[in-house]
Order: C-alpha cells, then structure tokens, then sequence
C-alpha cells in the first residue's frame, strides 16, 4: 500500500509540470503568425482595399468582433486562398491580427 501512495504523490508533483510544458507548446506565435500573413494574404487584402492591405483591419465597417470570430474569418480566408495552415498556424496568424490590429 505504501508503494501505491508513493506512486500517486509523485504522479501528483508531476501534474503542474505537464500543464505548464502543454500550455508552452500550445501557446501562439504572433511573429511566425505575421509571416504567414505576410506571406500569404497581403497581396489580397492590398487589391481589395486600394493597395493598402492593412485597412481591411481598420476599416469602420469591419465583420471581426470577436477572438472566435477572427479564427473563424482567418480559416475562412485560409480555405478560400488554398493554404492549407494546420491548426497552430491558424492560431499564430489569429495571435498576430488580434495583437497588431483588433486587442481584443
């Protein structure tokens, strides 16, 4: 029984240190976010607003009012440009607009 109740106390220590290891490797990029936009979705945003592709951010009557809705909104341009960016990359490019553009 004494061996049992070790096991679980060092089970337990170990815990908070899978949750902070899971909650790094989840966490976003906003410089590697900037890059994929860059990269993939300036030229897009410069032809549909005059050459200037950072007013599809700042225009008054922008659709994002939300974190759920700027994910939503970026997998939506993401699907329509054909990148195919995995969940993380979505994220880092969320983190990026969201940080640059929308604080919310």
């Amino acid at each position: 029984m004494k061996k049992q109740t070790m096991k679980l106390q060092y089970a337990l220590l170990l815990i908070p240190f899978f949750v902070l290891l899971s909650q790094n490797t989840l966490a976003a990029n906003p410089a590697h976010g900037k890059d994929l936009h860059d990269a993939n979705c300036q030229s897009c945003h410069a032809s549909l607003m005059g050459g200037d592709p950072d007013k599809i951010y700042t225009r008054s009557n922008r659709r994002v009012s939300s974190i759920n809705g700027l994910k939503n909104q970026v997998t939506r341009c993401k699907t329509s440009v054909g990148v195919a960016w995995p969940d993380d990359q979505v994220q880092d490019v969320v983190e990026y607009l969201n940080t640059r553009f929308y604080k919310m």
